[in-house]
């Protein structure tokens, strides 16, 4: 019972702070001065210089919603789902860079979206398991066709009518 308690503690406190984490960044990018603990806060300036500033505004709203729905239980896995592509994005970038320290600190951040996601493993296979209504034969059959169908497009627009 007490290993379950220190479990649910540490996945909220990995909860609380990813969403204070990401929420700062996504505000500091879009509101001068605002505190944060990760940046960088000049990442829409930067952007701009490469005509990016649109893509940048969305890094930051992106960071800011994701951080706001992790305040909320509700809305854990949700979040945690959305954050996870971010972060491993996010990730890249300071081990493209060959940054020292960066790459360690996202690492661990990553294991606490990891855990979340460990935690609402319940939930997650209720999201991703079939549905009874899906498993008839008719939306089998639309889903062959239509996957034919899209592939058929992209070949032909690819060599028949890309030359």
């Amino acid at each position: 019972m007490v290993n379950k308690d220190i479990a649910k503690s540490l996945i909220t406190s990995f909860q609380v702070l990813l969403a204070v984490i990401y929420f700062s960044a996504g505000m500091s990018k879009l509101v001068p001065d605002f505190p944060n603990i990760i940046g960088p806060v000049w990442l829409i300036d930067e952007l701009s210089k490469y005509q990016l500033a649109l893509f940048g505004y969305f890094i930051a709203v992106s960071q800011l919603l994701v951080g706001l729905l992790l305040f909320f239980n509700k809305f854990r896995l949700v979040a945690s789902l959305m954050l996870l592509p971010m972060h491993l994005s996010i990730t890249i970038i300071p081990i493209s860079l060959g940054w020292q320290g960066t790459p360690y600190v996202n690492g661990v951040l990553l294991l606490m979206i990891l855990a979340i996601l460990y935690s609402e493993k319940a939930r997650l296979m209720a999201l991703v398991g079939q549905a009874a209504g899906e498993k008839s034969q008719s939306n089998k059959y639309v889903y062959a066709v239509t996957f034919v169908t899209c592939w058929t497009f992209a070949l032909l627009l690819k060599f028949v009518f890309g030359k």
